[in-house]
């Protein structure tokens, strides 16, 4: 057996602790790997599976380091000697960018490669991204991140103090409140009231709702001005903006370049871009009640020239219009912010990256709720797209809090785009804040670390230090994800099921409100319409990882991209048979059209809560509401579960699709995923739960199989049906010779 690995690793020789586990391997494992081992490739591969290289193991953050070699030698060798991999680095903050500085990085770079280390290269002082300290704000300070603030409050008639919101103001009006509904059609301009922050009128009789928007910096209360440490707190630049990347670029990465030479993929594997955004969800400071939208004049301007309007022109459809109008120019606002996003910031960076030899990667903010995606990004996925790398960040290790959607947005993209690796950052912050400041017990740490493998991730970039483990255990803990990540390594995810991202349909429902971080996973103050759609995308990936079905992540690009034939949407390498559109209600044209195409070709899909309803041409579109009105009224494969439970959304795919594995007692805590490497089915089975499991497992494969446990490292022959045994929070790897 040979899995690929296009890493061309080099067999390093075994260390006594890796002869041990040698040793340790059972007698009928030992008899499989000396019959197994009939070429170079296969010796290499069971070499590195006892002792999987480096570039398998996870990393360590490294922010400040050593100048001196001593102290650098020695840093490099404890951190060998725990097990570790590698680290995503930059040059020391208290020297960022200086002479001194970045002479010392390269030493350190060129002494941690020499001995195999795999590193990242960090692209900031501290974070959030893109600002280089506070070095690209301070060349232009008309780049700064702004956005258009809006208050509102009703009001009866008499004499009114309010209180602006902060900024140029944009518009004052006061609408008439009949019956507890403004008037949006009569509204009365008080402009010419304003006078410094407070505004003050004496509204006629009856109640008024006064709606004031500000044009103001994104700054205090945001995530710019939550800083500590090394982190400089700088008012923060526009990413929409091409010219900010361009300094940034040229400040940071190209400095790398002029110390290390051209050719950076020497040295590192990957960039490390850390929460970049529009900067617009407020943050727990935030002391007042604004709905926030990012804003800056390029957007103005690309949405002129789009659409033919100004946002400014349009504030009472943005932020209040339930009806056609008002989701028509929500769309057009976010798909815009998208868009500048993606093409501003993460392209240039993708592309310097790609003329420097090596990747552009790392993690955005608030990947987990898609209330955040629409103000941060526009859209995630398309921001993901632009990365070689894609990531996200992960604040417990906890598994029971795991989000199993966030990993799966980023492979999901990663794996559209034909790219390899995606990047977790494990750091468990949320955790340390009821621990009393300790880490997460090891095992707990173990089944997250699972989940993430599980959902699609390759690379590690840790705060996570596994204080709660001795140097064997840090051994052990390294040791155990090399050997999964190394086996995980290649092909692709042997997925039929493609999952809609509906950000689409959340454009259209956002209206902008008092949006705030509540937690790692959660901004509130949403509207009930759009925390719908976000629950509905997250209800069904979890759906889909508790039942066991491997399914990939796909957004109306990859709708668009696919190539319908019967029975399946085509996407290389992907053949889908079953679309699930949770709460989607609005896509691309295109989009549209190739879905009615596959369904007509035999494809199979399941529209949950919402029905098709517009597209970016119409809203409503005719067209779209007939086509699958008709479609799900006379095609018994297509499905509208207008509600939904999981024991209806199970029967309905096993009616269609035969799941990878089945349980003796399917109600067991058992993850998955599969994989496709050379030909050949690969299953990571893992233990979702503190109790030992114990369960007669059968795969969806032919022919003869082998079961690898990293925790042991024993490799094993394994009948389909047979008994597998999984202790907590432990997984094992199953394998068609």
């Amino acid at each position: 057996m040979q899995l690929n690995n296009d890493h061309n690793v080099e067999v390093r020789d075994l260390k006594p602790n890796q002869m041990k586990q040698l040793i340790s391997i059972s007698l009928g494992g030992f008899l499989l790997l000396l019959t197994s081992c009939t070429n170079t490739g296969d010796k290499a591969l069971y070499e590195n599976w006892l002792n999987p290289p480096l570039e398998y193991r996870m990393n360590r953050n490294l922010h400040n380091f050593p100048l001196d070699a001593l102290g650098q030698d020695s840093l490099i060798q404890v951190t060998l000697d725990n097990g570790w991999g590698g680290f995503a680095l930059n040059v020391p903050f208290q020297h960022y960018l200086s002479d001194e500085g970045m002479k010392a990085t390269k030493r350190f770079c060129e002494e941690a490669k020499a001995l195999g280390m795999d590193l990242w290269l960090y692209d900031e002082e501290g974070y959030p991204s893109g600002n280089a300290g506070d070095l690209v704000i301070k060349e232009d300070s008309s780049w700064e991140s702004m956005a258009l603030y809006l208050k509102d409050s009703i009001v009866n008639g008499g004499d009114i103090a309010f209180l602006m919101p902060p900024g140029i103001p944009e518009m004052i009006v006061a609408f008439p409140v009949k019956e507890g509904i403004p008037d949006y059609n009569h509204p009365k301009n008080l402009m010419d009231l304003y006078d410094g922050s407070w505004l003050e009128w004496k509204a006629p009789p009856g109640e008024w709702n006064i709606f004031a928007v500000t044009k103001y910096r994104l700054y205090e209360g945001f995530q710019a001005s939550i800083k500590g440490g090394a982190k400089v707190g700088a008012n923060y630049p526009s990413l929409m903006m091409r010219e900010v990347t361009d300094a940034f670029i040229r400040i940071t990465h190209e400095k790398y370049a002029d110390y290390m030479g051209e050719d950076l993929g020497k040295y590192f594997t990957s960039t490390f871009t850390d929460e970049p955004s529009s900067m617009a969800v407020q943050f727990h400071t935030y002391a007042y009640n604004h709905a926030v939208v990012p804003w800056q004049e390029v957007l103005s301007e690309e949405m002129d020239q789009r659409y033919g309007y100004r946002p400014e022109e349009k504030l009472v459809e943005l932020y209040f219009d339930d009806g056609p109008q008002g989701q028509k120019v929500r769309y057009q606002f976010f798909h815009t912010v998208g868009d500048l996003m993606t093409r501003n910031y993460f392209t240039p960076i993708k592309e310097w990256c790609e003329a420097h030899q090596f990747q552009s990667g790392g993690h955005l903010l608030l990947e987990e709720t898609m209330i955040a995606h629409v103000p941060l990004y526009g859209n995630i996925m398309q921001c993901f797209r632009a990365m070689h790398a894609p990531g996200i960040d992960i604040l417990s290790c906890f598994p029971e809090q795991m989000p199993v959607h966030s990993p799966k947005l980023a492979s999901s993209t990663a794996e559209l785009m034909g790219h390899t690796r995606v990047m977790a950052e494990p750091c468990p912050v949320a955790d340390r804040a009821v621990l009393d400041g300790k880490e997460t017990p090891a095992e707990s740490v173990r089944g997250h670390l699972n989940m993430l493998l599980q959902g699609g991730i390759t690379d590690f970039n840790c705060y996570l230090q596994l204080s709660n483990s001795d140097q064997a255990e840090k051994n052990e803990f390294n040791t155990y994800v090399g050997r999964i990540n190394m086996l995980l390594q290649g092909g692709y995810t042997a997925s039929e099921i493609g999952i809609v991202y509906p950000i689409e349909s959340l454009w259209t429902k956002f209206k902008p409100r008092y949006h705030k971080v509540e937690g790692w996973t959660k901004v509130g103050g949403a509207t009930e319409e759009a925390n719908q759609i976000n629950q509905s995308f997250i209800d069904v990936s979890r759906f889909m990882f508790d039942h066991r079905w491997e399914y990939t992540h796909l957004d109306a690009q990859a709708l668009i991209d696919g190539v319908a034939e019967k029975g399946s949407l085509n996407i290389n390498p992907f053949q889908f048979k079953v679309i699930v559109l949770p709460s989607v209600n609005t896509l691309l044209k295109a989009a549209w059209s190739n879905l009615q195409k596959y369904a007509e070709m035999g494809g199979k899909i399941i529209f949950l809560e919402e029905a098709p309803l517009n597209s970016d041409v119409n809203f409503p579109d005719s067209e779209v509401e007939s086509a699958f009105t008709q479609l799900y009224s006379q095609n018994e494969n297509v499905v509208f579960m207008r509600e939904w439970s999981s024991e209806e959304l199970d029967d309905q795919l096993n009616n269609w699709l035969e799941k990878a594995i089945v349980l003796e007692d399917e109600s067991l805590n058992v993850g998955l995923a599969h994989k496709k490497i050379d030909g050949k089915d690969v299953f990571f089975v893992l233990n979702d739960s503190q109790e030992e499991i114990r369960t007669h497992m059968t795969f969806n494969t032919r022919g003869k199989m082998e079961e690898w446990d990293p925790d042991t490292g024993e490799i094993s022959s394994f009948s389909n049906g047979n008994q597998v045994v999984l202790k907590p929070y432990h997984g094992k790897i199953y394998i068609t010779e």
